[in-house]
């Protein structure tokens, strides 16, 4: 097929973790023989001004791309999706969407919401990635015709497990003292704070316990005033900042444990990237995270906010470390590839339900 993807999020140098695990559907797409043009937002930049001017770039953009495709899948409901609806319309294919997770959050927006209802009013198919959001979207009033649950999956050739101590080495980490991770947006929903806090009730145990944060934010600069406050050294805080996907596997390599407990996650492809290398996950039981990551072996659920069942939880699997094929085999089966191959499988339904439809006609 030719497809034109059109997301609001999408790596580029500058920032090469936005959108990364976009990028890498487009990429595995590719890698089963499909031809993908990209009209895409590779910025964070926002403001009156630039926000409004990169949408409209966006619109050209998709349009041009859209020109002799066969059909359109298009990330994110709204705006994203009303520009996949024009692009589409203007050249006579057919569009999926993919629900991600902040796009449904504002669904409770009332004029997102009606906004959103158009928009994808004439999708062929939407995509959730975990079956949360599509009880999310139920909720908000939103019936597309049909609607898929498919996450964006994991490269289980890129995150494997690796030797610790080399990782370490590489990323000038200290080899022997504990590293729990947290990889992602440094933002209020990702609670990057809760982590400093659970930490900080494991020193009795662990009093060498490091500390890493992969990624940026508006909460970053609030971290290590936390730590200190709570007797964590500084120099055992560490702050690479975003750092390209390719190396997100060393980061991996290199941890005990990851801790994901978002206050919110749709359904969050860093735990599977943990677990993909071998390593254990502390998830939240809010969103779509527990369908992908136990709550027992190498992983565990714990609520939101409760800092004393997170720290709970990972002190259990610093102590008790799951076997690596244990973690690993949890990730397998939401390997890229597999998920690559169900969307292709809806861009492929949706073309032939057009083609039908045109003969029939």
């Amino acid at each position: 097929m030719r497809i034109c993807c059109i997301s609001n999020m999408y790596p580029s140098a500058g920032e090469p973790d936005y959108g990364a695990f976009v990028a890498d559907m487009c990429e595995a797409l590719e890698h089963r023989g499909h031809r993908v043009a990209i009209a895409a937002i590779a910025s964070r930049a926002t403001g009156r001004v630039r926000t409004p001017a990169k949408y409209a770039r966006l619109l050209l953009d998709a349009v041009r791309a859209a020109r002799g495709a066969d059909v359109v899948y298009a990330h994110y409901l709204f705006p994203t999706g009303s520009i996949a609806a024009i692009a589409a319309a203007i050249a006579r294919v057919p569009w999926v969407v993919t629900a991600h997770g902040g796009d449904v959050a504002n669904l409770a927006n009332p004029g997102v919401r009606r906004a959103t209802r158009l928009s994808i009013a004439r999708a062929d198919t939407v995509i959730a990635v975990s079956r949360d959001l599509v009880d999310r979207m139920r909720t908000a009033g939103l019936t597309p015709a049909r609607i898929a649950v498919v996450n964006m999956g994991v490269d289980v050739e890129r995150f494997v497990p690796a030797d610790r101590a080399e990782a370490r080495s590489r990323l000038g980490l200290p080899v022997g003292p504990p590293l729990l991770l947290a990889v992602g947006g440094i933002t209020d929903r990702k609670q990057p704070l809760e982590l400093v806090r659970a930490a900080a009730r494991l020193l009795d145990h662990h009093p060498d316990l490091h500390l890493a944060f992969v990624g940026d934010g508006p909460l970053a600069d609030r971290i290590a005033p936390l730590a200190a406050e709570l007797g964590i050294p500084a120099e055992r805080i560490h702050r690479p900042g975003a750092v390209p996907h390719a190396a997100v596997a060393d980061w991996m390599a290199a941890g005990d444990v990851l801790s994901m407990v978002s206050r919110n996650e749709p359904l969050g492809v860093v735990a599977l990237e943990a677990l993909a290398s071998g390593r254990p996950v502390v998830a939240t039981s809010v969103g779509g995270a527990a369908e992908v990551v136990p709550d027992r072996g190498p992983g565990r659920i714990v609520a939101p906010g409760d800092t004393a069942a997170h720290a709970a939880a990972l002190g259990e699997l610093l102590e008790n470390p799951p076997p690596v094929d244990t973690a690993r085999a949890v990730a397998v089966t939401h390997a890229l590839a597999h998920q690559a191959a169900r969307v292709e499988e809806t861009l492929q339904a949706a073309v032939d339900r057009r083609a039908a439809g045109r003969v029939r006609h």
